[in-house]
């Protein structure tokens, strides 16, 4: 499946962390917010470009 949004789920998949590491990294890396939450969905976009801007390696 490659809609606009991912699930949690594929998110966790994505970058290898779990669910209290995508707080984490919202709340200090500058991760994409869910775009919906419940359940939640990311913008397969934003996380792609999170990705490759540097993830938490990315200049803030």
């Amino acid at each position: 499946m490659n809609s606009d949004f991912m699930s949690e789920q594929e998110v966790m998949q994505e970058i290898g962390k779990a669910r209290t590491a995508l707080w984490r990294l919202r709340k200090c890396h500058g991760f994409p917010s869910p775009v919906l939450t419940h359940p939640a969905r990311y913008s397969r976009k934003a996380v792609q470009r999170w990705i490759e801007s540097g993830g938490v390696n990315r200049a803030v």
